[in-house]
């Protein structure tokens, strides 16, 4: 858990590394450069999905069955009053191995909301998944490990009007893999 003083700090260090990130990886695709997919659809190993890349062998599958207890979290961190929008959410497999990945944004938020927003996710999930979350991926993405189990959350790219992250969920490895995939096919 982040003292205020702390996560004042943090927000301010994160929003340097965000729109430094941003500024080097470009945009992710906007609903109208590539269709959100539906529920269902899905891709073969390797193959994109909406504005989710190939990574490797994962497969990708529409789905939104995380979404409700991902959204329930974040207004438990930010409250009512904060917008949160998923711009696309799938389960990646590999495999017996999944990973739901989830990308949201803060519509109507200037960069440094949004930057103060993702921190207040982020210390929220540290309180729910009861571990604190560390560096990594090269410095990219905030990493929680336990009992077998990794969350990843990470600046992404940018919609036209606002900051895009990722929340990826599942065994560690597989998801480690996953997470650096998505975030190297925007660099």
């Amino acid at each position: 858990m982040f003292t205020p003083r702390l996560r004042t700090h943090l927000s301010a260090v994160l929003a340097i590394v965000a729109i430094l990130t941003l500024s080097a990886c470009g945009s992710i695709a906007a609903p109208s450069e590539a269709a959100v997919p539906s529920a269902g659809a899905s891709a073969a190993p390797g193959e994109p999905l909406g504005a989710f890349p190939g990574v490797g062998e994962f497969a990708w599958h529409a789905e939104s069955g995380a979404v409700p207890g991902f959204l329930q979290g974040t207004t438990t961190s930010l409250g009512e009053e904060v917008e949160v929008e998923i711009v696309q959410a799938a389960v990646a497999t590999r495999g017996e191995e999944q990973v739901s990945v989830i990308a949201f944004g803060f519509p109507g938020a200037s960069d440094e909301q949004a930057v103060d927003y993702f921190a207040r996710v982020l210390d929220g999930m540290e309180d729910g998944f009861q571990a604190g979350a560390q560096r990594g991926l090269g410095g990219d993405a905030y990493v929680m490990t336990a009992a077998g189990q990794t969350v990843v959350v990470a600046p992404w790219g940018r919609r036209t009007d606002h900051l895009v992250f990722i929340f990826a969920l599942g065994p560690t490895g597989p998801t480690e893999e996953l997470a650096t995939g998505i975030l190297d096919a925007q660099g």
